[in-house]
């Protein structure tokens, strides 16, 4: 956009306008990118950022693998690479030295350097809940295990999907968000005015008194009931089966949601899992009022794209009618790689609160 287009949108001056993109266009921040007609007068000069600057990294751990993404700085994917874990999450020594040798290989095969990275950003999963283990994880104690002269910056999987769809995805304009993440286990974030807050342990909330036991020791726990390792639970125990084995879970969610067609079994566990989830959205509505409630990983989009509509109507029915009518119910638009994104984006959001190259903080 121009100069003038700036304006409305800060509230500032012409004459503080220009001093402020002198200013980044010298740090290279911003650069011109083209001109367009005025209606009188010369030709207003376009601005853009400058993706040049620097590049961002971001980390998305599941429970067996990672994937690294590169990013230039208008949040370009430049190249990706995914590989089973070795280490466990326990180990956080070698967990690190495991992200900095992919992280190396993927500089490697992008052709960029180490030193134009401006930071990498690591979204840890819902199972590093202890404690003692998140302070593990930390920033301060991770970066000297990595090895890297960059920042390095951490935040849960789920507000890194939140941090994705608010700023590139369908939360974007929008003041109040809820982002829920549906995978292994189910999982929740806040977004108010850009800023992002996990909603604790939503996944362990009751929504069945006295229901299916769940991992955590209570009983009717949200993820018991729309977790993907709780749905496989439930669908074996209804056909009289052995516990789900070890494998490919999303390949196993994804066969029983084709079987829905011609299994009754398969058909009236997802009809109740359609209903679980629309009622535990529906008490998120009604107790966080957002403008917009955005179903996000995995297991989330594969059951939104074939079951939006029925989840929505069992929303309607549970929530009052009054605040439903303010909020809209929809699919991530931040795409498969929404954590990744957002973790990437960590740097981003380093920069703009620094109001600087974040590379400082790593002297």
């Amino acid at each position: 956009m121009s100069r003038v287009e700036l304006g409305p949108l800060t509230g500032l001056g012409p004459a503080a306008i220009s001093q402020l993109v002198s200013g980044l266009r010298r740090s290279r921040l911003v650069r011109e990118a083209g001109q367009v007609a005025s209606s009188g007068g010369r030709p207003r000069v376009l601005l853009e950022i400058d993706p040049d600057f620097g590049y961002l990294a971001g980390v998305d751990l599941t429970g067996d693998s990672v994937a690294w993404g590169l990013f230039d700085l208008t949040m370009r994917p430049v190249d990706m690479l995914r590989r089973k874990l070795r280490s466990g999450f326990t180990d956080v020594g070698g967990l690190a030295r495991e992200l900095t040798s992919g992280l190396r290989e993927l500089l490697n095969s992008a052709d960029v350097r180490e030193p134009d990275l401006l930071g990498m950003g690591i979204g840890l999963p819902k199972t590093v809940t202890a404690p003692s283990l998140a302070e593990e994880w930390s920033p301060d104690r991770l970066k000297p295990l990595t090895g890297l002269e960059i920042p390095v910056f951490v935040g849960r999987g789920v507000n890194n999907q939140a941090l994705a769809e608010s700023r590139f995805g369908a939360g974007r304009g929008f003041e109040r968000v809820i982002v829920v993440e549906i995978g292994a286990g189910a999982d929740a974030a806040l977004v108010v005015d850009g800023h992002v807050e996990r909603i604790c342990e939503w996944g362990h909330t009751t929504l069945d008194f006295g229901g299916r036991p769940c991992h955590c020791g209570s009983r009717g726990c949200v993820e018991a009931y729309v977790g993907v390792r709780g749905i496989l639970q439930r669908y074996h125990e209804s056909c009289g089966l052995q516990p789900p084995s070890r494998g490919k879970e999303s390949a196993k969610l994804s066969a029983l949601l084709r079987s829905t067609a011609n299994s009754r079994p398969a058909a009236v566990l997802v009809r109740e899992t359609v209903g679980y989830l629309g009622a535990a959205l529906g008490n998120l509505i009604s107790v966080f009022t957002p403008s917009k409630v955005i179903l996000t990983g995995w297991a989330g989009l594969l059951l939104g794209k074939r079951f939006m509509t029925d989840i929505r109507k069992v929303v309607a029915g549970h929530t009052p009618q009054h605040v439903y009518r303010h909020t809209s119910v929809e699919l991530g638009g931040a795409g498969p790689r929404a954590a990744m994104i957002g973790a990437a984006a960590l740097t981003v959001e380093a920069l703009l609160g620094r109001g600087a190259d974040p590379r400082g903080e790593a002297e």
